[in-house]
């Protein structure tokens, strides 16, 4: 023992080698050890594989369907129709995650939202999902439109603010609703996002002026620099 550390050089090259074993082990811990994954990763490849096989997809949920329904319709075009958006709209920090379509000339809205989540806790909480017959974008503000209908009678129209707690908040809300059994319907605004005329104010409305309106609010929305889910992978 007195020779090893009587020997200098020996000395430093031991201490040396220990070091150098500290940081191959630290490397290794690092490149293979757990890793915590990302949530936002970890959805966009849960829809990705939707996308990929939609015939296939099964399980679905937090507007997969939608999405599943919508690589249907588009078929070989649909990697590149289908995308994703990562955008702090409530200001809180925290990016939201929309899954949806950018890539629609077709489309009155310049983007359309099938699902969209916020960050909560580390994980990834759905804040809305498209359904049949309904239409979800983001406005050139920083809101969500919203147009709904049965394709006939009933229709709904409406923006909603998100709040920094992930809440959606409505600022209008415009829907028709029958006034009596001749098939005669009124049309009813609030700001509480109720389907209900007793606690809503009936408007005085012709069909073209509540299009006019639609289409309004349609405009307001604005192309997204989104991520098209044939450059993911």
């Amino acid at each position: 023992m007195k020779k090893i550390f009587g020997n200098k050089k020996l000395l430093i090259i031991i201490l040396s080698a220990i070091v150098l074993v500290g940081i191959a082990v630290a490397i290794v811990l690092i490149c293979f050890g757990d890793k915590e994954e990302d949530p936002y990763q970890m959805k966009v490849d849960e829809f990705y594989q939707v996308i990929a096989d939609p015939e296939n997809a099964d399980g679905l949920y937090d507007g997969m369907k939608a999405v599943r329904d919508a690589a249907l319709a588009f078929g070989d075009d649909a990697m590149d129709k289908l995308g994703y958006v990562s955008q702090d709209l409530n200001n809180d920090g925290k990016e939201e995650l929309f899954i949806g379509c950018f890539d629609d000339e077709g489309a009155d809205v310049d983007n359309e939202i099938y699902a969209a989540f916020t960050s909560d806790g580390g994980l990834l909480r759905p804040i809305f999902e498209k359904q049949k017959r309904n239409t979800f974008a983001l406005t050139d503000t920083g809101t969500v439109y919203f147009y709904g209908t049965d394709g006939d009678k009933y229709h709904i129209l409406a923006e909603y603010q998100l709040t920094e707690t992930g809440e959606m908040v409505c600022l209008d809300y415009y829907f028709t609703y029958p006034k009596d059994s001749n098939n005669n319907f009124g049309y009813f605004h609030n700001t509480t996002g109720e389907f209900n005329p007793e606690t809503s104010e009936e408007i005085q409305m012709t069909p073209e002026e509540f299009e006019a309106k639609r289409q309004e609010l349609a405009a307001r929305t604005e192309p997204l620099d989104a991520v098209k889910f044939s450059e993911v992978g």
